[in-house]
């Protein structure tokens, strides 16, 4: 089929008109590693292909004019040029940001994946291999060293080996072009040799006789010493078993949907509620799992296709193109040349990449946006049936307003980069934007985090905040706020962040807050408290004497609701943050090992977490107060979730269960605390966000594992880990640090706004308000109309009527009274 295309194309451009048998060929800029070049021998010239820029210094080699390598380029002097361009500063690589290390990363994948020694030579090989090990490590001394001896090597590769070490190079060039402008522009440089000499070695001719055949191409993946093959029958299996997985699912969705409503029977109306609730949990379960296994079944089928065709193009030869060109001279080159351009095809399957992590980070992010129906479901249970209504609008505010705000400020002083420390100065509006680094979902999955945060302050001031009150803290919450502690600790830039390689303001560690218990959480729990400081406790939480009294919320069901969609899109904000999924690492597990085991054992050690929070909180509220309450165990299990948000991804599963243990005791603890302090949060947010987030990061600084910690933040050799672990204090501290850092932050910038609101009267609604309710004075009326007398609309000014009946009372004669006339 190749050959059929080619031949057209051939007849359509005339292309043999343009081999000459006489052609001089003289170059306006040449290097200093060849001599001018001057060739009135027979060449082949393509004068369709823009080959050659006049702005590029490209050296050649000038052999018999009869041979296929008449203008084949000089190997060792492109080989010197890219060596140089590694000339680079010793800490050159540890300086890089986290996002660019793992551009680097793949560069070293790219660089030495496969059969290297197979098809580069032996000698080679290995050097490509060190090559790729410097870079993994950070090692910019090694790796300017290694790329010293790489140009000595060219003289003894055959046509075939300069090809492969060609793709090779064009391959990691494109990783580098990727890294975008850093620094100096030494990585965009670095990109340019790499991609312009590596189609020139790519292009070098490969013999046709029988003592040189091309060898076949096989896509694998590395881990380590370990080669994975990946074949196209291998995706086509995957995509069936998705298949059958997705039809399953959908089958079990449509059984449960096709449940009948008159078969719910039961013995009160909150019962029904639950069953209810309990069947669109289900099928929100169900409905996710088949897109989750279209997903996979569609990316599957698009990379067997992907892989299919790039092997249908490596197949390429140039015995076989060779008579098409009419038996030009040099037709044997000009085929080689025309078969490594069906090569660059292989590179699609980077885009492949791309578009598995995007799916990922965007599903995520979809899982992230759900919890803010689990947030609405768990404080409209939370409160009074008076205030369901004001509750779940000020969850929508929280989503819509700081939608607004992370998108004109938040997301640029967060992730602003190239900027200092404390704060982004880039993409205000996602100008600018998308970058090599981050694309729109990047952007989308942030905004999910900061809403989420709004959303933990909004259960603290409930049932007693004035609508204006709660625009105006989430704008600035998601759009200063919250940004500002996420720039420390997740960006690239942070002076805390762990994803710094030279941080050497923070113990040379940064602190490690892998999904946010101190980011998000503990932000958003500090917020509420001071929000709930500030306006006072509610009408009635605490009697004369100081005495707690319980103002309990109405629905158990919607809060057991909300907990189950929180726990569900905790998996999109836990294993989430990885932000990609298609990463293999350089170790030696196995095969079978890389991010995307890291991203399944983060969702285990949240799972874990979580349900020992539950337990322990179950037994020890029974233990306390003598009864079992769904409400306790729901706030306990939250409470587990926050704490292993930090650590989720460096500890090992039996510690999230200590995680949980801890937690529970921690939420227990702290609502003691509260009730002496006569600290009034209906959601116990404060306690919840706030105290467990605290005690994660704590966690995390005890029990982070040594080779977790090396896997997740690459780059940095000797990073201190876990206390508990023989890491030493020093991560231990710098958590501390965190946490001390962002309740300073938080109590600076939302303590002096909750203060000014008050002071303003734009905080605290009114004694009446709050006594009636606020879905009645502030919304029109109730979130719940049990009968019409109970629904305001329906009462409308003007005449009454009301129904006649007949009346025992027997009606007056008037004629029998005298007065009568």
């Amino acid at each position: 089929m190749a050959s059929s295309i080619l031949s057209a194309v051939l007849r359509l451009h005339h292309l043999p008109n343009y081999l000459s048998p006489h052609f001089t060929l003289h170059s306006p800029t040449i290097s200093h590693h060849a001599p001018s070049l001057h060739c009135s021998a027979p060449v082949f010239y393509i004068n369709s292909l823009k080959f050659f820029k006049s702005s590029r210094t490209v050296p050649f080699a000038v052999t018999e004019s009869d041979s296929p390598k008449s203008l084949e380029p000089d190997p060792q002097a492109l080989l010197q040029e890219v060596a140089d361009s590694f000339v680079l500063p010793a800490d050159f690589f540890s300086r890089l940001p986290r996002d660019l290390r793992l551009d680097l990363n793949d560069a070293a994948f790219d660089l030495s994946n496969g059969q290297v020694k197979t098809e580069c030579g032996e000698d080679l090989g290995e050097a490509l291999l060190n090559i790729s090990r410097a870079w993994e490590q950070a090692d910019t001394s090694t790796s300017t060293a290694l790329m010293k001896t790489v140009p000595q090597l060219a003289g003894s590769l055959t046509g075939y080996q300069k090809s492969a070490l060609g793709k090779r190079l064009l391959s990691a060039g494109r990783r580098f072009q990727s890294m975008g402008q850093y620094g100096q522009g030494e990585v965009q440089l670095i990109a340019e040799v790499m991609m312009r000499n590596g189609k020139l070695l790519s292009a070098s001719p490969v013999s046709g006789g029988t003592d040189e055949e091309p060898k076949q191409q096989i896509r694998t993946f590395k881990f380590g010493e370990l080669q994975v093959a990946l074949t196209s029958e291998k995706a086509y299996i995957g995509a069936a078993i998705g298949a059958v997985f997705g039809v399953l699912s959908w089958g079990l969705s449509q059984g449960v949907a096709s449940i009948p409503e008159s078969s719910l029977q039961y013995a009160n109306d909150n019962a029904l509620l639950l069953a209810k609730s309990l069947r669109g949990s289900l099928l929100v379960i169900f409905y996710s799992s088949t897109a989750l296994s279209a997903f996979a079944t569609v990316g599957l089928v698009l990379l067997a296709g992907q892989h299919s065709t790039n092997m249908a193009s490596l197949s390429c030869s140039a015995a076989e193109l060779s008579p098409l060109l009419g038996g030009a001279v040099n037709a044997t080159g000009a085929a080689s040349f025309i078969c490594s351009q069906f090569t660059a095809f292989s590179a699609q399957l980077t885009a492949t990449k791309f578009a598995v992590d995007n799916t990922y980070l965007l599903f995520s992010a979809y899982l992230v946006f759900a919890m803010q129906l689990g947030f609405a479901m768990l404080c409209a249970g939370s409160v009074r049936a008076k205030n369901t209504m004001n509750i779940m609008l000020t969850n929508v505010l929280d989503a819509a307003a700081g939608g607004l705000s992370y998108y004109l400020f938040g997301f640029a002083f967060a992730f602003g980069s190239p900027s200092n420390g404390f704060i982004g100065r880039h993409f205000f509006g996602l100008k600018h934007f998308p970058t090599p680094n981050a694309d729109y979902s990047y952007f989308l999955y942030q905004w999910a985090f900061a809403i989420a945060a709004a959303g933990i302050t909004s259960g603290s001031i409930a049932e007693r905040t004035q609508f204006v009150a709660y625009l105006i803290y989430s704008s600035f919450l998601t759009g200063f706020v919250y940004p500002i502690v996420s720039h420390w600790f997740w960006s690239g830039d942070g002076w805390a962040s762990a994803s710094k390689a030279d941080n050497d303001l923070l113990f040379g560690s940064g602190a490690i807050d892998f999904a946010g218990s101190g980011v998000v959480h503990m932000v958003g729990g500090i917020a509420g408290l001071w929000g709930a400081l500030i306006e006072g406790p509610r009408i009635g939480r605490f009697d004369r004497t100081g005495r707690s009294v319980a103002l309990r919320g109405h629905s158990a069901s919607l809060v057991v609701l909300g907990t189950f969609l929180l726990w569900f899109g905790w998996y999109g904000f836990n294993p989430g943050s990885f932000l990609t999924i298609l990463k293999a690492y350089d170790t030696e597990a196995g095969p079978y090992y890389g991010q995307w085991s890291a991203v399944g054992r983060t969702a285990v050690t949240t799972t874990l977490a979580g349900c020992t929070a539950a337990l322990t909180t179950l037994f020890g509220k029974r233990l306390l107060v003598g009864h079992w309450n769904v409400i306790d165990v729901c706030n306990g299990l939250l409470g587990g979730f926050a704490a292993i948000t930090s650590g989720c991804a460096v500890v090992e599963p039996w510690a999230a269960i200590v995680c949980g243990f801890v937690a529970a005791w921690v939420l227990i603890g702290a609502n003691k605390l509260a009730s002496v302090c006569k600290y009034d949060d209906p959601l116990e947010a404060a306690q919840l966000h706030g105290g467990c987030g605290a005690w994660g990061l704590i966690f995390t600084g005890l029990f982070a594992k040594k080779s977790y910690v090396n896997e997740v933040y690459p780059g940095l050799p000797g990073r201190p880990y876990g206390l508990f672990m023989g890491g030493g204090g020093k991560l231990l501290a710098a958590q501390i640090i965190q946490i001390l850092v962002i309740f300073g932050w938080v109590s600076a910038t939302m303590g002096p706004l909750f203060y000014m609101l008050h002071k303003l009267n734009l905080l605290r609604i009114s004694s009446e308000d709050e006594t009636c309710g606020m879905d009645l004075t502030r919304h029109g009326g109730f979130a719940y109309a049990y009968n019409d007398e109970d629904d305001p609309s329906s009462h409308y000014p003007g005449i009454k009527m009301r129904r006649i009946e007949p009346s025992n009372t027997p009606t007056p004669d008037h004629n029998s009274h005298p007065s009568a006339v």
